[in-house]
């Protein structure tokens, strides 16, 4: 392993009020993956816990069953210390007395918001934005490190769109915003016509750059922008178990998360490393299948085409 910690994005649950037509989850309130116990959460609470890592804790919506999710983000806490730990969700149910509840367990929440909340937005549900909008100001009003991420599909081409969500950004306080490309898994395969050409991606990325260049206040969100995303300064190399990992509702460990069709099954087997009902983290990621990633030299698996 690399000596930054292991990233794992923990999807605890297919379950969500939405039902997002480009979802890489496939999740919605009829998602019929297998979900673990709350004992079994708590297990694989605690092995992260020992391993040592950063836990996003995601889903589906975590807060959907705040009644078993919260002792579970309470116990992460602890195992992990409240720096290793954020929720990404898409808002739902976070008022000020949740913002103010989560404020000493978490680092930060990230939400999802691709337009202006303001703006009509065809591949979200009516309502969506408003609700990460409105947890927003709640989650900023407690103290808690806010973040929204913009998934970035041909829509996003449109002139505006992406200056009209940066001002409310600003205007609202956000502390970071995350640029990410759309792929198309889960409900997304059926739309890949959303996908952004290597071309399109550098264009919006200059996009951004220039209004973040053009902000002289000190007040303004820092910009993170997916190494996936053609045009970032980061280095674009394949990330799987290097750097990060993700655990599905059931306990199967993926090397990707993106990984899946819209049933929740890997696209290739090989993305699939391992369950953590059946062995523990140390040993799948020190398994032969692990060790294939840690080998493995090529840019996005998903991306590239190269999984196949």
């Amino acid at each position: 392993m690399s000596e930054k910690k292991l990233s794992v994005i923990w999807n605890v649950t297919g379950k969500c009020p939405w039902t997002c037509k480009f979802c890489c989850m496939d999740s919605g309130p009829n998602n019929c993956l297998p979900e673990m116990t709350l004992e079994e959460k708590f297990l694989i609470a605690d092995q992260l816990g020992a391993y040592g890592c950063r836990v996003d804790l995601s889903g589906g919506e975590v807060m959907l069953n705040r009644k078993e999710h919260f002792p579970l983000i309470e116990r992460l806490s602890a195992n992990l210390g409240r720096d290793n730990l954020g929720i990404s969700c898409s808002g739902a149910f976070i008022d000020e007395k949740l913002a103010s509840h989560l404020a000493p367990l978490v680092s930060d929440v990230e939400m999802t918001m691709d337009a202006h909340p303001g703006r009509n937005f065809p591949w979200r549900p009516a309502g969506y934005h408003q609700t990460a909008a409105k947890a927003a100001r709640a989650l900023l009003a407690a103290g808690v490190e806010t973040g929204l991420q913009t998934v970035t599909t041909t829509e996003h081409k449109t002139k505006g769109l992406l200056e009209e969500l940066y001002a409310w950004i600003c205007a609202t306080g956000i502390d970071n915003w995350s640029i990410l490309k759309f792929f198309p898994s889960g409900r997304g395969v059926s739309y890949p016509e959303l996908e952004l050409s290597d071309e399109d991606c550098r264009e919006i990325v200059a996009r951004i750059r220039a209004l973040d260049a053009g902000n002289p206040s000190a007040r303004k969100p820092k910009i993170d922008i997916h190494y996936l995303m053609p045009g970032s300064e980061k280095a674009d190399a394949c990330r799987c178990v290097k750097r990060s990992i993700g655990i599905l509702p059931d306990g199967r460990v993926t090397s990707c998360f993106w990984g899946l069709d819209r049933e929740g099954r890997f696209l290739d087997d090989k993305f699939y490393l391992g369950n953590l009902l059946e062995k523990n983290i140390g040993e799948i990621l020190s398994g032969p299948k692990a060790h294939y990633w840690l080998g493995y030299c090529g840019g996005c698996a998903i991306g590239d085409d190269a999984a196949a």
